[in-house]
C-alpha cells in the first residue's frame, strides 16, 4: 500500500452491522461519561481529544493531567478494548505495519457523538487540518507518510461523509460506510458532513490519529 500520507482516502472493513449495534449500545450506556462540546447543540465526545483538551493556552488542560488521562484510558480500554484491537488488526493488515494504542502520555482513540438535531443538516462543521501531533508529540516533526487520521462509524445517518478539499474551490465527498474505517493523512483540508438529510439517527464515530514511530502505528486522539 502507498504511504498513507500520499492517499486521499482508503476504506477498511472492520465491523459487521451486529457488531456496530453492540458497540453503539455500549457508547449510549456510558452517557454519564460524555463531554459536551457545544453549549447549544447535542455534540459530545467520549474520551479525551487533543484538539479540544490539549490547549496550548491553558495552564493545565485535561489532556496533560496524568491522573485524568490515565483514568480516561482505563475507562475506554475496559469498555472498548476489543473494538480498539479490531481496529489495530485491520490497520496492520492493510499497511503491513503493526498498530497499537499505547496510552501513556497520549489519550487513546475515543468517540465523536452527534445526536439528531436539525442544525446538523447544515454545512456547519469546521474546515481543518489535523496537526494534533504537534500538541501530543511536541518533539516530533513527522514526514507526511508517518501520520494518519481514521474514522470508524458505528452508528450513522444516511449521507454522513468526509469532504476533502483539493483547492480553494474544489473538494471531493467520500461517503462513510457503517463498520468501515476511513483513513486519510489528515494533512489536507477536510470537513465532516454530519447529517445532511436530518435523519433521527445518532452519528457515533470512533475517531483517532496515528503516528508511525519505532516501526509501529501509535494510535491516539
Amino acid at each position: 500500500m502507498p504511504d498513507a500520507g500520499t492517499l486521499p482516502v482508503i476504506s477498511l472493513n472492520v465491523l459487521n452491522a451486529d457488531e456496530c449495534a453492540r458497540w453503539t449500545d455500549e457508547v449510549l450506556a456510558l452517557k454519564s461519561h460524555w463531554t459536551a462540546r457545544d453549549p447549544d447543540l447535542p455534540f459530545f465526545t467520549l474520551g479525551l481529544a487533543a484538539y479540544c483538551d490539549a490547549s496550548l493556552e491553558e495552564a493545565h488542560p485535561p489532556y496533560r493531567v496524568e491522573s485524568y488521562r490515565q483514568w480516561n484510558n482505563r475507562l475506554l480500554v475496559k469498555h472498548f478494548g476489543g473494538l480498539l484491537e479490531q481496529c489495530c488488526q485491520a490497520l496492520a493488515a492493510a499497511t503491513g505495519v503493526p498498530a497499537v494504542c499505547p496510552g501513556g502520555h497520549t489519550a487513546i482513540p475515543g468517540f465523536h457523538i452527534h445526536l439528531p438535531h436539525p442544525v446538523f443538516a447544515n454545512d456547519i462543521a469546521s474546515q481543518h487540518v489535523d496537526l494534533q501531533f504537534q500538541r501530543v508529540f511536541a518533539e516530533t516533526d513527522p514526514d507526511p507518510s508517518e501520520v494518519l487520521t481514521f474514522t470508524l462509524p458505528i452508528s450513522m445517518p444516511t449521507g454522513a461523509a468526509l469532504r476533502i478539499w483539493h483547492s480553494e474551490h474544489q473538494s471531493t465527498v467520500y461517503p462513510y460506510q457503517l463498520g468501515k474505517m476511513t483513513i486519510h493523512s489528515g494533512l489536507s483540508l477536510h470537513q465532516a458532513v454530519i447529517n445532511p438529510h436530518g435523519e433521527p439517527v445518532p452519528r457515533i464515530m470512533l475517531q483517532g490519529h496515528g503516528l508511525r514511530r519505532e516501526a509501529k502505528w501509535n494510535l491516539y486522539w
